[in-house]
């Protein structure tokens, strides 16, 4: 991820009052083995579905700067089990940005959980979540920004410090937990990465694992103990992806998708399409959210200026 002064500094995107309406909360697993069927998803911003050597992927960002795009259930679930909740889904970080410097990629992908819309997102360097709240992110970040990002010792390159971390309320310097794994895996590199994470509501643990070959690994490489119960309250939520790119960029691709609305570590990869709602049992859960703007976080100096960007998807 990257901060600007101007573009992060701006703040997340001004939502219109009395904009997206959840009806009704439904209880549900869903899954996508890809996304040439894109049913039960709200599509935001640069997000669109792209065929990439025969496989339709999710492409958060095109390979260019100053996009923004996500994805989200468009219809907003009631979390059961004390919140508890698995997903896995496979990634790919790809086409990045050929500079005189080198090789960039940017600014990364992050799951979300949040319950304030199903057409949030964002620009540069909040990869797409900056400003949400009450929200927890899961963010694979190839970008390291100065002063807000871990670093490797020794190394004060914007490269060879990716980093998976658990975020919170949408602040992107807020690291609750996290790991560097450059050199040995470099986000960006073009390869599938599948990830693992779970939230056990009994224990308040959510657990992250990670994977290049597709297989789920006997320990988790994050754990964090939090509170979701207590952090949404009877909010229902929205579960998705966000993604962003600044004065440097990557393709960002979300290749398939499963989500459990209760604590199930899933195994294998999705073997076909099951929109959210499909046969879903609604819940006596009706609410309008309203919408308001959101103010800066805070920003820190980066290296290049960048445009002022403006959030805003839908």
């Amino acid at each position: 991820m990257r901060f600007d002064t101007r573009g992060y500094g701006a703040g997340l995107l001004a939502l219109a009052i009395g904009g997206m309406m959840a009806t009704s909360a439904q209880a549900q697993t869903f899954s996508y083995a890809g996304f040439a069927d894109t049913t039960g998803l709200q599509i935001n911003g640069t997000a669109a579905p792209v065929d990439i050597d025969g496989r339709t992927v999710m492409r958060l960002t095109p390979p260019q700067g100053d996009v923004g795009g996500s994805i989200f259930n468009a219809q907003a679930i009631a979390l059961t089990d004390d919140y508890g909740f698995s997903t896995r889904f496979t990634f790919n970080i790809n086409s990045n940005h050929q500079t005189p410097w080198g090789e960039i990629g940017a600014d990364g992908i992050a799951f979300v959980i949040q319950t304030l819309s199903n057409n949030v997102g964002g620009l540069g360097g909040g990869l797409g979540y900056a400003g949400i709240s009450p929200s927890v992110e899961v963010e694979f970040d190839p970008y390291s920004n100065g002063g807000s990002d871990p670093r490797l010792p020794g190394n004060d390159s914007l490269n060879g410090n990716d980093h998976i971390a658990i975020i919170g309320n949408g602040d992107p310097a807020n690291h609750l937990a996290y790991k560097i794994v450059s050199p040995t895996l470099e986000l960006d590199g073009g390869q599938d990465i599948t990830a693992f994470v779970d939230y056990n509501g009994a224990t308040n643990m959510m657990e992250v694992r990670w994977s290049t070959d597709g297989l789920r690994p006997d320990d988790a490489g994050l754990s964090y103990a939090i509170d979701l119960a207590n952090l949404f309250g009877t909010n229902p939520v929205f579960v998705g992806f966000t993604a962003s790119t600044g004065a440097d960029w990557s393709a960002q691709d979300i290749v398939n998708w499963t989500f459990n609305d209760n604590y199930d570590p899933i195994t294998t990869p999705p073997p076909g399409t099951i929109p959210p709602g499909s046969g879903a049992v609604p819940e006596p859960a009706t609410w309008a959210m309203m919408l308001v703007g959101f103010g800066a976080v805070g920003g820190a100096l980066r290296r290049k200026r960048r445009q002022a960007v403006r959030y805003s998807f839908g």
